[in-house]
């Protein structure tokens, strides 16, 4: 028998030892990890918790936007989402939009039996809210080439009636990659530099407030930068647009303490080995929110078969 999507929740919402993973294709997503580690240890919804943050990055050097085409790109993740079962995860976050894009055509998908939520919806949901009152505000979509490629964004967007000329879609080709390396340098403000002034030249000089939707879960370690650049190229108020605090909180949204403590276990693990700096940048941006967190990451696990 198929539970629905409310049952499924309802049985994970009555356990009182769950395991909770969380994936994304490279470091993006650990930032949302270590955001719900701190709201659980603090909100007592559980007695224990076993937090995964799996990276689902297929091959050393070559991630998804270098696979040869969609299909590749959709077995791939297919394949991921199967290594995530070993864990036995009773709730499975996808915290990255080009894997999001991916995940409705994967086999998984049609027949998991927990709960599974992506980033997508987040991120429509806060742009048809910014949009929805004014019709000369625009919005900068900004993701990988696989996220802008699918214009899944776009598409939800226009059927909830927001205009087409209201949306630009900028795809940000390694820009992720080069923020895991150092989200402050001056390659990645040289990148983002560039690709605002992409966005800008499909920007109606006339617009009222733009919106800039980090679409990819790393843009956020730059968001100011982000936010920045498009100001200046447009001479306009920017706005940013961020899902991943949504995200982070979405599972203990409106919850009740159930237990006078709550006991964290967190691991990280990665088919492949991270470049010891990016290890050392991005545990810095997460050690203020959750040091457990960024501890993880530090001692992270590589698994050669995660996933093949």
């Amino acid at each position: 028998m198929h539970l629905s999507e409310t049952e499924k929740f309802s049985q994970f919402y009555e356990k009182r030892q769950v395991t909770i993973l969380i994936t994304d294709s490279g470091l993006g997503g650990i930032s949302i990890c270590a955001e719900m580690a701190d709201e659980l240890m603090r909100l007592h919804m559980f007695e224990n918790v076993s937090l995964i943050y799996f990276n689902a990055w297929p091959e050393q050097n070559r991630g998804y936007n270098r696979l040869s085409n969609t299909a590749e790109r959709i077995q791939v993740f297919d394949r991921a989402l199967e290594g995530m079962m070993k864990f036995k995860p009773d709730f499975i976050l996808i915290a990255c939009n080009t894997l999001s894009v991916l995940y409705p055509h994967t086999q998984f998908s049609h027949h998991v039996g927990i709960p599974v939520v992506d980033i997508v919806g987040f991120g429509v949901e806060m742009m048809i809210n910014a949009l929805k009152t004014s019709s000369q505000d625009p919005v900068v979509i900004l993701g990988t080439v696989t996220t802008i490629e699918s214009r899944v964004h776009q598409d939800i967007l226009i059927q909830n009636g927001i205009q087409t000329d209201q949306i630009v879609l900028q795809p940000c080709d390694q820009l992720a990659t080069e923020i895991e390396k150092d989200p402050a340098g001056q390659i990645v403000s040289d990148m983002i530099h560039t690709f605002m002034c992409q966005a800008a030249q499909n920007i109606d000089p006339a617009c009222g407030n733009i919106y800039a939707a980090l679409c990819c879960t790393h843009f956020a370690y730059c968001q100011g930068l982000i936010q920045a650049a498009l100001a200046d190229v447009t001479q306009k108020t920017v706005k940013i647009l961020n899902p991943n605090r949504q995200m982070a909180g979405y599972l203990l949204a409106n919850c009740r303490a159930r237990f006078s403590r709550t006991a964290i276990d967190i691991q990280v693990v990665s088919k492949i080995i991270w470049e010891e700096r990016k290890i050392k940048s991005i545990s810095s941006l997460i050690q203020p929110v959750s040091p457990e967190t960024a501890n993880a990451l530090k001692n992270y696990k590589q698994v050669s078969n995660l996933f093949v």
